[in-house]
């Protein structure tokens, strides 16, 4: 079914043909019909006067109108058929007015549509880039049409072949349109469709606009923070009702509150405490990204709760060279790790698995670290000071210094099951290890193993093994007493441990005559004022 058809122009100028005193006006400027056979009707208007009689009459030389030729006289109706149009174009035929001594003049003119209405399109798609732009669409038809728009920012205007006051164009013309600037990181779409009134797909135009991904910014594309908790808000600048999203891709850099908006916004982020490495994680707007880089989780901090004798396990004054242990939380790793020789074989360093321990200034020989324990030897820098300050350093973090009293001996025997207690590290004149099988007899020399001895003669070097010849580091402080079951023992050498680290100190004592024999006889090493721990045992036979 046509739609709007048929349809009755709007009028024309009336024709007033005056002959004497007959002014002639025909009442219908065009007609516009549809493809089918059908019928029209129009009136001429006479007005009379000084008694004249008008006549007039109407006639066509179009082939496919068909009207009576008639003579009419005074005011009058003509009516007159059309052929059905079996063409696919509209046509447009005329009728004729004519009076006497008056030029024949079109009455009306006739438009019929095609008989087969056809939209030709040209083109049916466009691009259009991100900035806007302008295009035409050409409709070839010879039925009625219209445009439409399905989104406000493609706009147009209709330049047709003909086009009637109601804004329906017909046969041959221009759709223009007219494309604002696409303020949207997306691209967009939109159809310009020529309206037919045919049952069925309206044919139509396809526009597609790109976007850009410079329509997005964001207020900050990097955050670079600590370890710990942070929080901030990025603002998203785009184009008005574009819409926008944020997706983070870590869940220790959250979004807190919306996550998504349309134009001009913001949303809000939280970064999580790092308690492990350093980490970077981002969100996502659309094209642009804001790039996270969070530091490592700072180690936590050495905490020394004592420092003892490494071996009576007393605590109190240091002395230099004292080999000793540091007990407390985060003082190294995990796992320990035992001391390694230098490539030369000659020395301890005073750096173990990234630890090192801190006499004031003076870094300590390490024997042994852990993250609970760590032995260490006092560095011989501390001779001659009132005390010390001790501090553990470890992956970059420093504990509290704890400070401590130094004197000249602190002597501590070393005892076979490291407890400080019981049978001692001590060896038989044979170099046998001093035990219920194997005792010392009276009168032979046994060997003391100890530490806290203090400075020797000549000096040792922190770290260094002692010589294994002549002349061997002695004790300077005086004088070295060593007691067996109560009795004064000779002492035949006090000193540093042939071949072994400095810092540790061998005792020669001879058992004395009238020791009562047993398995746990008393002994007790005494330099200067200062005496080993009670508890440790020889066994004399």
């Amino acid at each position: 079914m046509r739609w709007l058809l048929p349809l009755a122009l709007a009028a024309a100028a009336p024709l007033a043909a005056q002959q004497g005193g007959c002014t002639y006006t025909p009442g219908q400027g065009a007609f516009m019909l549809p493809g089918a056979s059908g019928t029209g009707a129009f009136n001429v208007t006479v007005a009379a006067t000084g008694g004249y009689t008008c006549t007039w009459s109407i006639s066509t030389t179009t082939p496919w109108i068909h009207i009576e030729s008639l003579t009419i006289t005074g005011t009058g109706s003509i009516s007159f058929t059309v052929d059905a149009n079996n063409s696919t174009v509209m046509r447009q035929g005329a009728i004729v007015f004519s009076a006497p001594n008056v030029s024949a003049t079109p009455a009306t003119t006739v438009y019929q549509l095609a008989g087969t209405c056809t939209w030709v399109l040209s083109p049916t798609a466009a691009e259009i880039p991100v900035g806007g732009g302008n295009g035409a669409l050409q409709v070839t038809s010879g039925c009625t049409w219209t445009a439409s728009s399905n989104q406000g920012w493609l706009t147009y205007t209709l330049d047709p072949g003909n086009m009637v006051a109601s804004g329906i164009n017909y046969s041959n013309g221009n759709v223009n349109y007219s494309a604002s600037a696409n303020t949207c990181v997306a691209s967009r779409s939109a159809i310009l469709t020529v309206m037919t009134g045919v049952t069925g797909i309206q044919p139509a135009l396809a526009i597609t606009q790109d976007g850009s991904p410079g329509n997005l910014t964001l207020s900050s594309t990097t955050l670079s923070t600590g370890p710990g908790a942070a929080t901030g808000r990025i603002t998203v600048t785009t184009g008005g009702n574009c819409p926008w999203s944020a997706v983070s891709n870590a869940n220790w850099l959250q979004i807190t509150g919306s996550a998504s908006g349309s134009g001009f916004g913001s949303f809000a982020y939280s970064v999580l405490a790092n308690t492990g490495p350093a980490r970077s994680a981002s969100i996502q707007v659309g094209p642009q990204t804001f790039t996270v880089n969070q530091q490592a989780a700072l180690p936590p901090t050495p905490q020394v709760a004592a420092l003892v004798n490494g071996a009576s396990y007393a605590s109190g004054a240091v002395s230099p060279g004292e080999i000793v242990a540091l007990f407390g939380a985060n003082l190294g790793p995990a796992q320990g790790v035992p001391f390694q020789l230098s490539a030369d074989g000659k020395s301890i360093p005073n750096t173990l698995a990234g630890v090192a321990v801190l006499f004031d200034s003076a870094p300590a020989t390490l024997l042994y670290v852990s993250a609970g324990q760590i032995n260490a030897i006092v560095p011989y820098a501390v001779a001659g000071q009132a005390g010390t300050a001790v501090e553990v350093q470890y992956q970059g973090q420093t504990s509290s210094p704890i400070t401590l009293p130094v004197q000249a001996a602190t002597p501590g025997i070393f005892s076979q099951d490291r407890t400080g207690l019981g049978p001692g590290a001590i060896l038989n004149q044979d170099f046998s290890l001093n035990a219920s099988l194997s005792r010392a007899t009276v009168g032979s020399v046994i060997q003391i193993f100890t530490t806290g001895g203090g400075v020797t003669s000549p000096a040792q070097t922190d770290g260094y093994l002692a010589p294994v010849a002549e002349p061997f580091p002695r004790l300077t402080a005086q004088p070295v007493v060593v007691t067996i079951g109560g009795l004064a023992a000779a002492v035949q050498y006090a000193g540093a441990a042939p071949g072994l680290v400095a810092g540790l100190t061998q005792i020669n004592a001879q058992v004395p005559v009238g020791v009562t024999p047993g398995l746990t006889v008393p002994v007790v090493v005494q330099i200067g004022s200062w005496q080993s721990q009670a508890g440790l045992t020889v066994a004399v036979q």
